[in-house]
């Protein structure tokens, strides 16, 4: 896997030309459709064969578009040696790398991710997969890209709160490996970016997530430190889902984080300063969630189908301090409960 940095479209068009007689497919977010017609409709000579526009909610993650995305690849006479071109945010990415690794046991597949999220965290690392049975990524496969184009122009693109999503993966990052990125990583300005700075931290977070791939491919050990304040975030969207309440994963991570270091102070003695520190940055910078006691026993019940789970145990990724992690950690219900009233009530 090659990770190339802006000169989006020179190295689009570096890339496609090997695959001209076998065909190009390239599946899009709808919302970036309008960006990119003029380089697809430039690069129609090249081999690209069809387009297929998605709108990219959570609920496309699906069985039923996985398999709509094959009949499509089928009928265009896609082949094992076909490329597929994924652009879009995570959602897109997840799915299209997925149906590119189903579809006739593999095919070549490109990311080009047009979120901060996407770019960060969802298009790298191999991960793959759908939403199934009202469980987050619950089907999917191991498999990487063979290229991933990153092109930061592109975040001027977003509204702020899709910025805001992408930045709590940062933040993240940060918190899970030195307090110098975590510094940097507070000190952007979503409102007013400071390109070099955020590019230089998108590489370095790139970097991060690519050394814990590596040591840990399959999500068994070090690499579970990336699902910090990710299994209340998935609770958290389930709920949402339920509800039919909107709620982005990025905004989900950011109070599942806050839930998370909580737990951590309990279990590490996680410096309680840094806990108040996001939580009120959290409170400033996302939309709150709609969360009651009421709603902690279904919370409950959601976690305990994570798929980091085992032996019907919820496991969480918890902070000694910021870069001193500890994964597959196990909390009490009653802590769990307490975290969620600590900050939601």
């Amino acid at each position: 896997m090659k990770i190339l940095y802006s000169n989006l479209v020179r190295n689009i068009e570096k890339i496609v030309g090997k695959y001209r007689d076998d065909g190009i497919f390239v599946v899009i977010d709808s919302t970036v459709y309008d960006i990119f017609i003029d380089i697809i409709e430039s690069l129609r000579s090249t081999g690209i064969r069809s387009v297929y526009k998605i709108v990219a909610v959570e609920s496309a993650k699906s069985i039923d578009e996985a398999v709509s995305l094959w009949q499509w690849l089928g009928n265009e006479g896609a082949n094992r040696q076909s490329l597929i071109v994924n652009i879009g945010g995570g959602i897109t990415t997840d799915l299209g790398g997925f149906v590119a690794a189903t579809f006739k046991r593999g095919c070549d597949f490109v990311n080009i991710p047009t979120t901060l999220m996407a770019m960060v965290d969802a298009s790298i690392g191999g991960k793959t997969g759908i939403n199934f049975a009202g469980l987050k990524n619950e089907v999917g496969v191991f498999t990487d890209p063979q290229w991933i184009l990153i092109d930061t122009d592109l975040i001027d693109t977003l509204p702020y709160t899709a910025k805001a999503d992408g930045y709590a993966e940062m933040l993240k990052y940060g918190l899970i490996s030195d307090s110098d990125l975590l510094r940097q990583t507070y000190d952007i300005d979503l409102e007013n970016i400071d390109k070099k700075l955020l590019s230089s931290l998108i590489k370095r977070d790139i970097e991060i997530k690519q050394y814990l791939a590596k040591i840990d491919r399959y999500d068994r050990n070090e690499r579970r430190a990336l699902n910090f304040g990710h299994t209340f975030a998935h609770a958290f969207e389930a709920l949402a889902a339920n509800r039919e309440i909107e709620l982005t994963h990025g905004h989900a991570v950011a109070w599942g984080m806050v839930c998370e270091l909580y737990l951590s102070v309990i279990h590490y003695k996680f410096p309680k300063k840094e806990l108040h520190r996001l939580h009120s940055f959290v409170k400033e910078h996302y939309t709150a969630i709609p969360i009651g006691c009421r709603d902690f026993d279904e919370i409950y019940a959601f976690m305990q189908h994570d798929k980091k789970n085992t032996i019907n145990t919820i496991n969480f990724t918890l902070l000694e301090d910021i870069g001193k992690f500890h994964c597959n950690c196990k909390s009490s219900k009653d802590e769990i409960y307490e975290a969620l009233e600590y900050v939601f009530l």
